[in-house]
């Protein structure tokens, strides 16, 4: 099965409707267990914000292993405690037997803030200072439990960037990297998932009413059409005649897609030599 026979390959139907997603399902789950077994892991370790992308990643790998091969986290502290993501993590965890814990890093943040003498620090740098530190904790608990760390990021975050460096862009592996926000939520219905966290903003919850379509500056239903388009190599006015967006819309969308292509590589390595492990010396990879 190719992706085409996942997802069609056409703006005329719905181009983030899942055609089979019992069968995207099993290529979710045997792509976590194969994997893990390569890494000679014994589990997987992930966030659980109590959010969309994270409740289907805890989901596919309860589903994968077991629940009692899964460890779920959720990372509050006092800036942006969510009670009621607290509530939808708690609830995702206990409906499919995933181990699960709630660590408060707020002694951690208020530590790192004096070490670097940033007590009025605020706004994206702050933020990622937070990321970083919950993938700290996260691989903490992975290396304790020889696990892996499970991103939660999806096709649309990856594409426009919409993650931090080393913060929640950090891990072993990512299964819904491939998987649009749109087709996400349609995955997070087959799964069983409760409506509630279906249908919430989306949020990194860096800084206190962050969402990710305020910060964006559109919906997820639209950046995905023009997603769509770019990751087909089609030019703004070709989306635009597709989608009926606005060019300057596509045209900032691409601009940011651009920009932020340093996120999704390894760092570069100055060639030397015959080949320079890491970029061209890899080893093939099964799915």
């Amino acid at each position: 099965m190719n992706v085409e026979d996942i997802m069609s390959s056409r703006y005329g139907d719905d181009p983030f409707a899942i055609r089979d997603p019992e069968e995207t399902v099993s290529r979710l789950e045997r792509f976590l267990t194969t994997h893990l077994e390569e890494a000679g892991a014994r589990c997987l370790v992930l966030g659980i914000s109590g959010g969309l992308d994270s409740s289907v990643a805890a989901v596919l790998c309860a589903r994968a292993l077991g629940g009692r091969r899964v460890l779920g986290i959720s990372l509050p502290e006092k800036e942006t405690r969510n009670d009621r993501a607290l509530e939808d993590a708690r609830l995702v965890a206990s409906k499919f037997r995933i181990r699960f814990k709630i660590i408060d890093i707020t002694p951690i943040v208020e530590t790192s803030r004096n070490a670097l003498a940033a007590r009025m620090a605020k706004g994206i740098p702050w933020g990622n200072v937070k990321a970083r530190l919950r993938a700290m904790v996260l691989y903490y608990h992975a290396n304790t439990e020889r696990g892996l760390v499970v991103g939660t990021g999806d096709k649309s975050e990856i594409m426009l960037g919409y993650f931090t460096k080393f913060g929640d862009g950090a891990c072993d592996i990512l299964p819904l990297a491939d998987l649009y926000k749109t087709s996400v939520r349609s995955l997070a219905r087959h799964l069983g998932i409760p409506e509630r966290i279906r249908v919430k903003a989306s949020s990194p919850e860096l800084w206190p009413g962050q969402t990710a379509e305020k910060e964006l500056g559109l919906s997820y239903e639209k950046l995905d059409r023009i997603l769509w388009g770019l990751e087909r190599w089609m030019t703004p006015e070709e989306i635009v005649e597709e989608t009926g967006l606005k060019l300057t819309l596509v045209k900032k969308v691409r601009e940011r897609w651009l920009k932020s292509e340093h996120k999704r590589r390894p760092p570069l390595a100055m060639k030397l030599g015959y080949r320079t492990a890491g970029d061209d010396l890899r080893l093939p990879r099964l799915e």
